[in-house]
């Protein structure tokens, strides 16, 4: 069985792109998906002055991770049209680690946000710069206004087609 590594880019406490990634972990039955919380992380800001003598103890452990598995689901919010710090803060630490740390497996990127914008801008920049640490992007999924379309638990109406439909491209990237 395919394993997959799904987590979201933000360290909000109550974020909602890690709802939606365990949502939409729980939406692919037939992998063994491990669902990441980094909402805790404690990591400091990457500085050349820390490398290459430190590494933080959960780059460390990504690292190990996404070596052990065979495709990524990242879900994150967009700060301000970009990156929040906290996502790009993982991934200068894991681009001076591993330069190519994702070794061409496939990820699947999202974002959501109570606009209607649901965090396009961002993912326009994830889906261009990731597959220089190695990403084999395969998908994408932008979910806007949050609060009318994700309800108990799951996105509703037309927005979960479109996931599934989105996820399919995944899935055969996944497959090979």
């Amino acid at each position: 069985m395919k394993k997959i590594l799904a987590f979201a880019g933000s360290n909000h406490a109550q974020s909602i792109n890690h709802q939606l990634v365990k949502f939409t972990a729980s939406l692919l039955t037939d992998y063994e998906v491990m669902v990441l919380d980094t909402r805790r992380w404690q990591i400091p800001m990457y500085s050349i002055d820390l490398d290459p003598d430190q590494t933080p103890d959960k780059i460390s452990e990504l690292i190990k991770l996404i070596k052990d598995h065979d495709g990524f689901i990242l879900s994150s919010p967009e700060h301000n049209g970009g990156t929040p710090a906290f996502l790009k803060n993982i991934i200068d630490w894991l681009s001076r680690r591993e330069q190519k740390v994702f070794d061409n497996k496939p990820l699947f990127l999202m974002s959501t946000s109570p606009g209607k914008g649901g965090g396009a801008n961002n993912l326009k920049f994830l889906i261009h710069s990731l597959p220089y640490q190695g990403a084999n992007v395969a998908g994408s999924y932008s979910l806007p206004s949050w609060n009318e379309n994700f309800k108990d638990g799951g996105i509703i109406g037309t927005k979960l087609g479109e996931l599934n439909e989105s996820l399919d491209e995944f899935k055969a990237a996944i497959k090979g």
